[in-house]
C-alpha cells in the first residue's frame, strides 16, 4: 500500500511540473528599445504598411506603421500568450508588455506592463496580475474541468472562433471573463471573482458566424 502510495504521489508531482513546465510565458524587461525599421522595410512578408510572418522558431510576428505610432507584437508557439509593444511615431518605444494571444475581444494583460516617455525613460510599472488572487493557472484549471478548448498560439485571424479570456476591475472587484463557442451556434459568457474565482454568471447567446 505505501508503495502504491508513493508511485501515485510521484504521478502528481510529475504532472504537476509536466504542466508548469507547458506554461510557456514570453520574456520581457524594462530597457528602452527603437522600432526595427530595417527588419520592417527589408521584410519580403511586407503588404503596405503592414509586416507578417512566421519566424525560423515557428513564433509570429506582425509590424505595423500608422499615423498613430508603430506597433510590433509575436505570438509565441505552443504558448498562451504574446509580446506586443507600441511605439512612439519617432520609433521610440512607448509600453511594452505580455497579453493573451487572441489578438481581438479584449485580450488580458499579463504582468508587469511597463511605461516610457517620448525621450526613452522609464515612467511607469503596472503589475496586471496583482489584483488578481485567482489566477490564470486556475482558470486554465477551471476550463480543463468545464471542457472548455483553449487554443496555444499563434492565433490568426479568419481560424475560426477561439475562446477568449479577459479580466478587468469591475466595482472595483476584479472579475474574469471567458467567452467560448459551447455549441456550433451559441457563444456562453461566463464572469467569475477574480479572487475567490466564483462563478458569478453565465449566459448564452446566439452566434452568427459572419
Amino acid at each position: 500500500m505505501k508503495k502504491i502510495f508513493f508511485l501515485f504521489s510521484l504521478l502528481i508531482l510529475f504532472s504537476c511540473k509536466s504542466q508548469k513546465r507547458n506554461m510557456i510565458i514570453p520574456t520581457i524587461d524594462n530597457k528602452f528599445e527603437k522600432f526595427d525599421i530595417d527588419k520592417f522595410s527589408k521584410s519580403t512578408k511586407k503588404e503596405t504598411d503592414v509586416v507578417r510572418e512566421f519566424l525560423p522558431n515557428g513564433n509570429y510576428i506582425e509590424m505595423s506603421m500608422a499615423n498613430s505610432g508603430k506597433y510590433y507584437t509575436e505570438s509565441y508557439k505552443d504558448s498562451y500568450f504574446m509580446i506586443s509593444k507600441s511605439y512612439y511615431t519617432s520609433g521610440n518605444i512607448k509600453d511594452k508588455g505580455i497579453m493573451f494571444n487572441v489578438p481581438w475581444g479584449a485580450p488580458f494583460q499579463k504582468g508587469i506592463w511597463y511605461g516610457f516617455d517620448e525621450n526613452g525613460k522609464l515612467i511607469k510599472e503596472v503589475d496586471y496580475d496583482k489584483p488578481y488572487k485567482y489566477t490564470f493557472e486556475d482558470i486554465l484549471k477551471f476550463c480543463e474541468k468545464e471542457i472548455i478548448p483553449i487554443t496555444k498560439g499563434p492565433v490568426l485571424q479568419s481560424t475560426g472562433f477561439h475562446t477568449i479570456i479577459s479580466r478587468r476591475i469591475e466595482n472595483e472587484k476584479p472579475i474574469w471573463e471567458i467567452e467560448w463557442l459551447k455549441k456550433s451556434n451559441r457563444v456562453e459568457n461566463i464572469i467569475l471573482d477574480g479572487i475567490s474565482g466564483k462563478v458569478i454568471s453565465r449566459r448564452e447567446s446566439e452566434f452568427i458566424n459572419n
